[in-house]
């Protein structure tokens, strides 16, 4: 199996390739390639009638003020207003297509990374921080719409510019071709040595921003706590510690830019004046007339606009660019479980051929299994047991036995180190993760309910279900009549992740889904541990329901819930180390004795 590359080597790559970066947008510009061109002929009609006004000026003041032609003058005056015209229409078509090619671009570049983000694996979601997902997702795409919108079509326009002036002022005087030589590259070597570690500090200074969003997503996210602990200051200061690094970050930021653009503005208005002094001693000696001087100063004065244009826009190109290799860190992580040979696909349509293969046993085959950040504690040891069709049977053990680990493995969240997973005599990793979590329900401890309505919620695993169904499956729940007392109903939004109902009514609306949804097998996470026992009493009723004729495997601190299971297995450090029934685990499994006499016994 390939593993995913680590961030940190990501970052080292494309820190080492920035233009690498820029081509990640090339296959999302191209779809609007046609709007693309339209607005760069829009954007070459506005740099050739701007380029065409020094040469108007010449002759306007060669022939039009100097001569006795009053009706010259009166023309080269309607064909200047007619050039601002064509500079108006151009401006507006450029600025009009640009700005929706930007929003389009980056639009699919939003959704292309956000299905990216959910193809990756599990391991990856451990380490990956939820606030600076977010901050790559909006800020950084942000930033780059800005540019692709605006700042990048400036910067093309101004290198035209910069190029047709330096063109037009060698045409005027061949001597400035030397002057030329010698000042075009003291102006690109500044932009070329700053530009790099302009680059790097805007990336660092992102970085800074996506760690203020990861405390301050944590924050909302467990305001319930940092309440309880009467944390506030703690985090305040937390907070604004995490602010004086982003300020300072920035502030390099700004002095970089400051230098770049200072420096060069510098360098382009002493090149102007040399060239201004060459040109005023050309006249003196007549070898120019005054038009054309003032064509000269023209394009002189249109070159230096546009290499401190250059170089303020270089500096959000570079932020851009900072932004767009931290999205290419993401693009760059491979996604869940992509082997050499096509072992496990993706797929939108189950074969039906593999069903049925899905509806049978399970076998786990001395499964073993580690994390990839912890290769030294194993998780699971030498796993052997099968499941056949319509057990039910339970996971026993102190917490951190490798109980939940093997429901994660079942689901193919993660793949065994070694050993084989085998749902009838089809291995889990030749069927697709469609087919396979599709006959899959799972109902954890820590519910996931989304800010939408409790129907939507009941229908999250089934989006195509009528009402009937939605209200039958809350009803098999036992979740109907809470639902139907209140105010709203099924319309009733739940709230982030469920806050406005009580853990008892979350757990029956994730099962009121699994029984929307079918499964042939049930998977539960110690789904009653966190709840009071009339809580418990419902959802063991409605757990009991969604398990009928079904395969089940249940993890359960209690024990009480599990003693009419068909199997249990008993788990300790990774291993299982005895199976049974409820009164044979009792008199033969020295742990499961323990366990049940701290709960069992003690309560009867």
């Amino acid at each position: 199996m390939t593993k995913p590359a680590s961030e940190t080597e990501i970052n080292k790559k494309s820190a080492r390739k920035p233009i690498s970066a820029l081509r990640i947008l090339a296959p999302y510009i191209y779809p609007y390639r046609w709007q693309l061109a339209a607005a760069c002929g829009a954007l070459l009609m506005i740099s050739i009638a701007m380029l065409s006004l020094g040469r108007g000026l010449a002759f306007i003041v060669d022939e039009g003020l100097s001569g006795d032609n009053p009706a010259f003058l009166s023309t080269t005056i309607i064909v200047t207003l007619a050039i601002a015209i064509v500079l108006a229409i151009g401006s507006y078509f450029r600025a009009s297509l640009i700005n929706q090619l930007g929003e389009r671009v980056i639009g699919d570049v939003r959704v292309a990374l956000f299905r990216h983000i959910l193809s990756l694996s599990s391991n990856w979601f451990e380490s990956a921080r939820p606030g600076d997902i977010l901050s790559r997702l909006t800020t950084d795409t942000s930033i780059i719409q800005t540019v692709l919108g605006s700042s990048l079509s400036m910067a093309v326009r101004n290198i035209i510019l910069l190029v047709g002036g330096l063109i037009l002022v060698i045409i005027s005087s061949p001597k400035m071709s030397f002057v030329l030589a010698v000042l075009v590259p003291l102006i690109v070597f500044p932009l070329v040595l700053l530009a790099r570690n302009l680059r790097q500090a805007s990336k660092t200074a992102q970085e800074k921003v996506a760690d203020l969003a990861v405390l301050a997503e944590e924050t909302v996210s467990g305001i319930r706590s940092v309440h309880a602990f009467s944390q506030e200051l703690f985090i305040e200061s937390k907070f604004k510690n995490l602010t004086d690094e982003a300020v300072f970050a920035a502030k390099t930021r700004a002095r970089l830019r400051g230098l770049l653009s200072g420096l060069v503005i510098f360098l382009v208005i002493a090149g102007i004046g040399c060239l201004l002094w060459i040109g005023g001693k050309d006249l003196q000696q007549g070898a120019i007339t005054a038009g054309e001087l003032t064509s000269f100063v023209f394009y002189a004065f249109l070159v230096a606009v546009s290499v401190g244009a250059l170089s303020e826009l270089g500096g959000e190109i570079q932020r851009a660019l900072g932004a767009l290799e931290r999205i290419t860190d993401i693009f760059n992580i491979h996604p869940e479980f992509v082997p050499p040979k096509p072992e496990i696909q993706s797929s939108t349509t189950p074969p039906p051929d593999m069903i049925s293969d899905i509806i049978s046993d399970i076998i786990f085959d001395n499964v073993s299994f580690n994390y990839e950040s912890r290769p030294d504690w194993p998780v699971l040891e030498n796993i052997n047991f099968s499941i056949r069709t319509g057990e039910h049977v339970a996971l026993v053990g102190p917490s951190g036995a490798g109980k939940s680990t093997i429901l994660h493995l079942l689901l193919r969240f993660y793949m065994p180190i070694e050993g084989q997973i085998r749902i009838g005599n089809m291995p889990i990793n030749q069927i697709t993760n469609y087919t396979l979590r599709s006959q899959l329900g799972l109902v954890p401890q820590d519910v996931a309910l989304f800010s939408q309505t409790i129907k939507e919620n009941i229908s999250f695993g089934s989006p195509n279900a009528d009402f009937t169904a939605i209200q039958h499956a809350a009803i098999q729940a036992e979740a109907h009549q809470f639902i139907s007392e209140l105010p709203e109903g099924y319309d009733t939004m739940v709230g982030e992740k469920g806050v406005r109902l009580s853990g008892g009514q979350r757990q029956r609306i994730v099962i009121a889904r699994s029984i929307l949804r079918k499964p042939s097998i049930m998977l539960l996470d110690e789904a009653t541990s966190a709840l009071d026992s009339k809580s418990e009493a419902l959802v063991q009723k409605a757990i009991r329901k969604l398990c009928l004729d079904k395969t089940s495997i249940v993890i359960a601190h209690r024990l009480s819930t599990v003693i009419d299971a068909d199997r249990i297995f008993v788990m300790d450090r990774g291993r299982i180390i005895a199976e049974g029934s409820h009164e044979h685990l009792l008199a033969q499994s020295d742990l499961y004795y323990q366990l049940a006499k701290h709960q069992l016994l003690s309560d009867g």
